[in-house]
């Protein structure tokens, strides 16, 4: 990944060298220096169906003149192997393995070179056999992504960490936590109470806008605030449901102000159909370069942008 080789102090000094002043030089050259990039983690309990959600948003922000890296984790390339024990017991254990080399592709760009996206897999972390924990397993090292996100730090704009499980967030890396809650039945009536319809037929009890979104809090964030997890703050949710959903768009908005009341700012809803998504796929790098296909997640981006951009400085 190509790295910004002129810091402020260089290009100061350099400036000095031509007659003028060092400082005013170092103070016009920080002011330039753009801001730290976004490293941002989506959260979901399940993330087969959410991969062409986060490239689409990722799609938008390029196109939108941003320089974008999905930093994705690659396959674990260790193996277990059975050895046998004492009184014709096996033991699991773990062996090495030939790591993956990294990837990286370019998956679109401007003809200016201003929007880029890029995608970069590579190993996120080490194993060691010899050093087990407490329970037996091998003790990891995450340092190969802690380099994999310095070494992105000056030639991006945003990155986005695509991790194998999405439900645990990751507080030594990214800046940034955002939802997604994948809603494969719209809660707008109560099944646990049935009530008698014109035909004799059984219909449950309209929910509120404030208790579909009760629901839906329960239902697809509840993962995230069980024990023993830690706090964690989230700078937005954004919802897909696999379906069009039985309400209209008041319906939503009254879910999205109950969701803002709780904490939780929202930052847009997609619908799309099930079974017409490919399973754990990003979209095909032929479905990022169309506009149609990028124009359906840019108002969700320029929302999670607006989010990310209004956060204070330092925190995590």
């Amino acid at each position: 990944m190509p790295k910004n080789q002129s810091t402020a102090a260089q290009s100061a000094r350099r400036a000095s060298q031509a007659g003028g002043k060092y400082t005013e030089a170092l103070r016009r050259a920080t002011s330039d220096t753009p801001p730290a990039p976004h490293v941002l983690r989506f959260l979901a309990e399940r993330s087969g169906h959410l991969y062409h959600l986060v490239g689409g948003i990722a799609a938008a922000w390029a196109h939108s003149g941003q320089r974008v890296l999905l930093l994705e984790e690659a396959e674990d390339y260790w193996r277990w192997t059975m050895r046998p024990r004492s009184r014709g017991r096996r033991k699991k254990e773990i062996g090495p393995a030939t790591p993956p080399e990294p990837t990286t592709s370019t998956l679109w760009a401007s003809l200016d070179g201003s929007g880029l996206l890029t995608r970069h897999t590579c190993m996120w972390q080490v194993r060691h056999p010899s050093q087990e924990s407490d329970r037996g397993l091998p003790r990891t090292d995450r340092s190969p992504l802690a380099a994999a996100v310095a070494d992105a730090q000056d030639a991006y704009d945003a990155i986005v960490l695509l991790p194998k499980n999405w439900s645990y967030p990751d507080r030594e890396n990214a800046t940034a936590h955002v939802v997604l809650g994948e809603i494969d039945i719209f809660p707008d009536t109560d099944c646990r109470t049935a009530l008698p319809g014109p035909g004799g037929e059984e219909t449950g009890m309209p929910l509120s806008p404030e208790q579909s979104a009760a629901v839906l809090r329960e239902r697809c964030l509840g993962f995230l605030f069980g024990s023993p997890h830690l706090p964690i703050a989230l700078d937005g949710v954004i919802w897909q449901t696999n379906g069009e959903p039985p309400v209209d768009a008041a319906y939503l908005v009254g879910v999205d102000q109950d969701m803002d009341r709780a904490g939780l700012r929202p930052l847009g809803w997609t619908f799309t159909g099930h079974w017409s998504i490919p399973h754990k796929q990003l979209p095909e790098p032929d479905q990022m370069k169309d506009p149609d296909f990028v124009q359906q997640y840019q108002p969700i981006a320029r929302l999670l942008r607006t989010a990310l951009d209004a956060r204070p400085v330092g925190r995590s």
